[in-house]
């Protein structure tokens, strides 16, 4: 895999985000006898002291008397998660809406997200969360998206790559609309300008071009579906609806490990945001409602999603709803089994997936499609990691690594579910205790509800 973030040479960039880290980082930190969660190899340690100074994990002995104590008895210490594929609210939703967002982010324990559609101000954005001026996960972000209305030629498109690299976006995003000649010429200028380009499968551009690419991330398991129609089936070529919702009845499911393997060999990631679609296509609408969650989400936007589902469900095909859920839950696990690389991603805020929240939905159901708790885990630390070919960045807490960490009652390795029972949240060495985490969400319901 290769590096997918950016071009810079390694050297360079560990010593910017280090100093990110310091200009982030609070004063020095001692977790005291804490167990330690390694993800990668589905271990915890024996109770140990982890000290964190300038933003970044070191010795306990290295630090002053007077260093900020956290006792750790009892509790479970794991990397920080990141969400592959977020929503950040464009900036004419206004900064405190912005702001309650990457709130919601960081207190459900992520320190990293992508958004997937970004627009200029997000680099300011990133720089202000990068620098400690907002509250909230690191930011990388992509500019906004090739799509059929924003790409008039090939040759439009690869100007468009070289402005966006050149702007300093993190990667590109990739929407629907495309035709195979735009999307080679974008695959071929960001392969030479060593810049990221991720997200849908355009209909025209198919599953197997983007396997011959070197696209780093398919999100939402897109484009699968109609590859999974034989040829000589009569669905096969038709309107494919949402993410192939429409083919489901021409689906062959003796197809997917084929296809899983050619994705492991073509050495891209999936980003599944499963939960999301089980939302879309399944899920009790009162459930949704009454998730706790909602709490933090103002009624108009409840109100808003809640159409939103019924529109989508009314051009489902009759029966194909729960079949269709089925099928993408047996790719998920055979593209899992396989070896393919999963990234954790939730696609939030969208239709009842609550910022934060929804990621340990994905997590929960991961879970349930096989992985054990700790590879579940792995995909939003340890994967993304070496995604971004960036060991100190995610999923570390060795010394020298950045402190992206989050404090945890429980052991998660038990039970997925304990990694929301967060105790507290670090992000590049400034801590958020219980407490602080919430009086900030007790601010964002108290928004959420009109109250000043």
């Amino acid at each position: 895999m290769t590096q997918h973030l950016s071009p810079r040479p390694l050297a360079v960039l560990a010593a910017l985000l280090l100093f990110a880290a310091s200009a982030i980082g609070g004063n020095p930190v001692i977790f005291e006898q804490v167990r330690v969660i390694d993800p990668d190899t589905g271990s915890v340690s024996e109770p140990v002291d982890i000290g964190v100074s300038h933003g970044a994990v070191t010795a306990p002995a290295e630090l002053p008397p007077d260093a900020h104590r956290v006792a750790g008895e009892g509790f479970y210490l794991m990397p920080g998660l990141a969400e592959m594929h977020a929503h950040v609210p464009p900036m004419r939703a206004g900064q405190q809406q912005i702001e309650d967002v990457l709130i919601l982010y960081l207190a459900h324990g992520i320190t990293t997200i992508r958004g997937m559609l970004g627009e200029s101000g997000h680099l300011i954005l990133r720089e202000q969360l990068a620098g400690g001026e907002l509250i909230g996960p690191r930011l990388i972000t992509s500019g906004p998206s090739f799509n059929a209305n924003s790409v008039a030629s090939p040759a439009a498109a690869a100007d468009m790559v070289r402005a966006q690299s050149e702007a300093g976006y993190d990667l590109l995003k990739l929407h629907p609309g495309l035709w195979p000649e735009a999307f080679r010429a974008i695959a071929a200028t960001a392969e030479a300008l060593g810049i990221d380009y991720s997200g849908h499968i355009s209909v025209a551009v198919g599953l197997d071009r983007v396997l011959a690419s070197r696209q780093g991330s398919i999100d939402h398991l897109d484009g699968y579906g109609e590859a999974l129609v034989p040829v000589d089936h009569p669905l096969h070529g038709t309107n494919p609806g949402l993410f192939a919702i429409n083919l489901v009845a021409g689906m062959d499911p003796a197809g997917i490990p084929e296809l899983a393997r050619r994705t492991v060999e073509a050495g891209i990631a999936n980003v599944p945001t499963q939960s999301l679609l089980e939302n879309w296509a399944t899920a009790d609408v009162e459930a949704l409602m009454a998730r706790p969650a909602m709490r933090w989400i103002p009624e108009p936007t409840q109100q808003q999603w809640q159409q939103s589902l019924a529109r989508i469900r009314s051009q489902i095909p009759d029966g194909m709803a729960e079949p269709f859920i089925e099928i993408r839950r047996e790719l998920l696990a055979a593209l899992h089994r396989a070896g393919a690389v999963i990234l954790l991603g939730a696609d939030a805020p969208q239709i009842f997936n609550v910022p934060g929240d929804a990621i340990h939905h994905e997590l929960e159901i991961y879970v349930e499609i096989g992985m054990s708790p700790a590879e579940a885990l792995a995909t939003g630390t340890t994967n993304v990691a070496r995604y971004l070919n960036q060991a100190e960045r995610h999923g570390c807490l060795s010394a020298g690594c950045v402190a992206d960490l989050v404090l945890l009652r429980n052991n998660p390795l038990e039970d997925i579910r304990h990694a929301r029972e967060i105790e507290g949240v670090m992000r590049a060495g400034r801590w958020f205790d219980r407490a602080e985490l919430d009086e900030l969400l007790e601010g964002v319901e108290r928004r959420a509800a009109g109250k000043p």
